[in-house]
């Protein structure tokens, strides 16, 4: 994104609540917001205050520390799936930590995934499959190398399946259950279009891993403290062997864990599992986490607040698009959001590939520079989320709106 912005990249001078201002002194409308963390918006005071004091008492000294205690327990507390934890410094490490972890718990190689859901640059995990470019000429269950550099080899023990495809699961787990070592997927897909679980779906998945002996993962590196409290798990009511979470967790700073029940975990702690870094669980990190967390837990009508966030934000959405006659994609889950041009309806709701295929991916790139000239800033990529925060308040949302409109009526 750095890189690739058009027509240039966004530099950024400072942010504050859901504002970015840029080095030329534009301010704007933010809807990636970091793409994810800021659940509070950018520059959150408590956050801030809590890691500035931790940098005056010693950031990293590679030794444990109470914060250990206290930030895993404040996790624990939240997550329902949750009853032990390790911390890493970016969502990336802790699939590849999880993983590896599955694997040596069951014995076994296989990871099961699902299209579209994306868990880090790692080899195991990295798959293209995000675009309709990305997927030409492919099926769902074909696991393509997702950068440059990969060898397929790398992919040798991944397994790909259609989201939301309930047949295609249960025929996968008929013939492959006893060979599986984990599934891992998105419990909301919400790296590619923003597409919920059909109802039954994870309870489905649940009940395959439990009776064939495989874990269940939810990464809920978006997801976690952001759909509910708990998590989509908690949403959903739904519960993994094993969780990966970072994003709102650390509000912004590089924080990462992974934990889930203590029979699994505990490999950890006898050294039969490995998991390591340098810097992964540093204190000023953690000292986010607890203020994060804490914050959080102390707000007992705070996902309320959100869902009545993200739902004046979907209406106002709708209205603007609905106003200059537009077909879109529109989907939400509490403060997450999809919003992507269409070129056409799709013909299945909840695929990836229906989505796909309908997406104006050009058309939608044009509608992000100039939203961005009109002074809203949202992911150029039509399948990214957007993010909501308590500091879109109604008054952001009209100017937005207003800005939003002016883009689409130039965009003809």
């Amino acid at each position: 994104m750095r890189a690739t912005a058009v027509p240039v990249p966004l530099v950024v001078r400072r942010a504050h609540g859901c504002s970015i201002r840029d080095v030329e002194d534009s301010e704007l409308v933010d809807f990636n917001m970091g793409y994810g963390p800021h659940l509070f918006g950018y520059a959150d005071p408590d956050v801030a205050e809590a890691v500035a004091d931790q940098f005056t008492q010693g950031h990293m000294t590679g030794l444990p520390h109470a914060l250990d205690a206290e930030a895993g327990g404040l996790v624990a507390e939240l997550v329902p799936g949750v009853e032990q934890i390790r911390f890493a410094n970016s969502g990336t490490e802790a699939v590849a930590s999880v993983l590896r972890l599955a694997r040596t718990v069951t014995g076994r190689s296989l990871v099961v995934t699902f299209e579209g859901h994306y868990h880090g640059w790692s080899e195991t995990v990295l798959r293209a499959g995000k675009t309709t470019l990305q997927i030409a000429g492919t099926r769902p269950t074909d696991v393509v190398p997702g950068a440059p550099g990969m060898i397929p080899e790398a992919l040798a023990h991944t397994a790909q399946l259609p989201w939301n495809d309930t047949d295609a699961v249960r025929e996968f787990f008929a013939r492959n259950g006893d060979r599986t070592a984990a599934v891992i997927l998105e419990p909301v897909l919400a790296n590619a279009g923003v597409i919920p679980p059909a109802p039954g779906f994870l309870e489905l998945l649940r009940d395959l891993t439990s009776a064939c002996g495989a874990l269940l993962v939810f990464d809920e590196v978006i997801t976690g403290f952001r759909v509910a409290r708990g998590g989509a798990q908690e949403r959903y009511g739904v519960e993994p062997d094993l969780t990966v979470l970072s994003k709102v967790m650390g509000g912004g700073f590089p924080v990462a864990a992974f934990g889930g029940r203590k029979e699994a975990m505990r490999l950890l702690a006898t050294n039969e599992a490995h998991h390591a870094g340098v810097y992964a669980g540093n204190h000023a990190a953690l000292r986010a986490v607890v203020a994060m967390l804490t914050k959080i837990r102390a707000r007992p009508g705070l996902y309320d607040e959100l869902e009545a966030i993200g739902a004046d934000a979907e209406a106002a959405l709708r209205e603007v698009f609905a106003a200059e006659k537009r077909p879109v994609h529109i989907s939400r889950v509490g403060t997450l959001m999809c919003v992507a041009l269409l070129r056409k309806p799709p013909e299945r709701h909840g695929t990836l590939r229906d989505l796909a295929d309908a997406v104006d991916f050009s058309r939608h790139r044009r509608f992000q520079t100039l939203a961005q000239r009109e002074g809203v800033y949202f992911h150029p990529n039509a399948l990214e989320p957007w993010f909501l925060s308590t500091a879109h308040t109604g008054e952001v949302l009209d100017k937005a709106a207003g800005a939003l409109h002016r883009a689409l009526t130039e965009l003809g």
